[in-house]
């Protein structure tokens, strides 16, 4: 799998991301619950759970550039 990333037109950043506790490797985090997820990449194993978990669809695979 690709990277993962945020799309944040789909995410609504208006509530903690529940997703950020669902990461079993703590590579999600959020700065407020005003702001959009972020993944940090160097800890990301690509397990793909976040993909699963995010009911607004928000977490995708990375698109190639």
């Amino acid at each position: 799998m690709n990277s993962i990333e945020v799309n944040e037109s789909r995410c609504p950043k208006n509530h903690p991301c529940p997703v950020v506790m669902y990461c079993p490797a703590g590579a999600i985090t959020q700065k407020d619950y005003y702001s959009a997820p972020e993944i940090d990449e160097s800890l990301c194993t690509k397990c793909g759970r976040c993909l699963r978990m995010c009911g607004y669809g928000a977490f995708q695979p990375a698109s190639k550039a």
